[in-house]
């Protein structure tokens, strides 16, 4: 019994400690006199009861959200979506974390928003040959090309989803559509060309205006069928091409009904978390609450025992500078007596 109390203390004490030093480094990206680390520390607690994630896990995604200028008002909800997607992605919180806040960053967003980024990231993992883990490891290479060239966030959801489709890996469709994006955004290209040529209006101009990658690419096509020219030969470089090959594969019809769909979806987190709550998922939530309930308890104990910690501290430097303040002649005998001892 003794054993088993002693090791569940130390099990306590160490998660607990875990636990605060996550929240104390959070702390360090707000103001403190403004904002309770101890109410703030509980609704995370409550956060890794709800979401079935690790409470030491969500404190290291709400540093990456705090530090990615999410405002720490709004750091509940935000971690909420994000422990989320990561279930329905199959990733961790900290990821999630980094893909949500590069969209809402790039597209000048509001962190609020994040619920109905989730929901188009997981369609597109539905839709398309890919995962949210995935999109995470290779999107926020593309999202900066792609809002500079006011292609919002539905467009370019639409293209990872046609491109894995047709079994593109979701790192190859990122450079695809990089180099894609930026050759129809230099005027200086056939293919920018043709759009001004066509159209009076630059790619940016047109995309701010309403018009679909996939309605552009198809203007394209039709000035290529007119002038007798091979499409892919338009592009200067092979990824562009079949990026673009690619999203004209099923007519910019598909493009748009695909991208129609980004725009009106909903809830399709809580339908995939539903899906997942199956009875090892529901005893893993419990176990994680049985954890937490010990961080609550060990942070009692913490508590309990700091005063006698830093007496201790305090009579270990005091021992250590009476030690470093001895001739060395006194040190070696002190050591020639620990060794007697220790044999």
């Amino acid at each position: 019994v003794s054993a088993a109390a002693t090791g569940a203390l130390t099990v306590v004490t160490k998660t607990s400690s875990d636990f605060q030093n996550g929240m104390a480094k959070m702390s360090t990206l707000f103001d403190t006199s403004q904002v309770s680390v101890q109410k703030l520390s509980k609704e995370f607690l409550n956060l890794s009861n709800e979401t079935g994630k690790g409470a030491t896990e969500l404190t290291e995604a709400g540093y990456q959200a705090l530090s990615a200028s999410v405002p720490v008002e709004k750091l509940g909800s935000f971690i909420r979506t994000s422990a989320n997607m990561a279930k329905v992605g199959f990733t961790d919180t900290a990821t999630s974390v980094d893909l949500l806040s590069t969209a809402v960053n790039a597209y000048g967003l509001e962190a609020d928003q994040a619920d109905n980024i989730a929901n188009k990231l997981v369609n597109t993992q539905n839709l398309g040959k890919t995962s949210v883990n995935e999109l995470a490891s290779s999107m926020g290479k593309v999202i900066p090309t792609a809002a500079g060239m006011n292609v919002n966030l539905d467009q370019l959801c639409t293209m990872y989803t046609l491109m894995t489709k047709q079994g593109i890996a979701t790192a190859e469709s990122t450079t695809y559509m990089n180099s894609m994006l930026n050759e129809l955004g230099d005027s200086g290209t056939d293919v920018g060309e043709i759009l001004k040529e066509k159209t009076g209006k630059s790619f940016q101009d047109l995309m701010k205006d309403g018009m679909s990658v996939g309605d552009a690419l198809k203007l394209i096509k039709q000035s290529t069928n007119e002038t007798r020219t091979a499409f892919n030969e338009l592009w200067s470089s092979q990824e562009a091409g079949k990026a673009a090959m690619a999203l004209l594969n099923d007519s910019a019809g598909d493009f748009n009904e695909t991208m129609g769909s980004m725009a009106n979806v909903t809830d399709l987190v809580s339908q995939g978390l539903e899906k997942m709550d199956t009875p090892s998922a529901k005893v893993s939530k419990s176990l994680n609450r049985i954890k937490n309930s010990g961080i609550e308890l060990g942070a009692v104990l913490l508590t309990t025992v700091t005063p006698y910690i830093e007496l201790f501290s305090q009579k270990v430097i005091e021992l250590t500078n009476k030690f470093n303040a001895m001739p060395d002649s006194q040190k070696k005998v002190i050591l020639v007596l620990l060794a007697i001892v220790a044999a």
